[in-house]
């Protein structure tokens, strides 16, 4: 380094990083991807205490419905599929817990963008993480996650 030169700062770099393939390449050889890409991937823990506080808190249980599990309309009686909503009735997730239909959506829209802004995971660490509090939520195991 001369007298006239510096080491680039995060701030610096992150700017940077999306300009050229280039900057991009050289950039990596002194921070990592998550950095520059100000990812932050949390820990299980740190994911099921966000979502109980910023997701979870917006079911709206009185919105409570079960649907038919052949063509998704609102059955009179209770099923094993059950769509939770918010205060909005908007549903946030919906899903069956019969053990050969087993299976967990979750709205895009109302779920996956939040997580996505706090987060930046990519769909399949998503899934990871959902597949976990899945399980320890919604006591299902072996099941299909994804949003709709």
């Amino acid at each position: 380094m001369t007298e006239n030169t510096r080491e680039i700062t995060l701030d610096e770099a992150k700017k940077l990083y999306n300009s050229s393939e280039e900057a991009r390449v050289f950039l990596l050889s002194k921070f990592t991807k998550e950095e520059l890409e100000g990812k932050t991937i949390p820990t299980q823990e740190e994911f099921n205490k966000f979502f109980e506080e910023n997701i979870f808190s917006q079911i709206d249980y009185s919105k409570t419905k079960f649907l038919d599990c052949n063509n998704g309309h609102v059955s009179k009686t209770p099923t094993s599929r059950i769509e939770l909503n918010n205060s909005d009735n908007k549903w946030l997730f919906d899903y069956n817990y019969e053990q050969k239909r087993q299976r967990f959506w979750y709205s895009y829209q109302r779920v996956y963008t939040i997580l996505q802004n706090k987060f930046s995971l990519q769909y399949d660490e998503c899934r990871c993480f959902m597949k976990s509090l899945v399980e320890k939520y919604f006591n299902l195991t072996d099941v299909t996650i994804s949003f709709q």
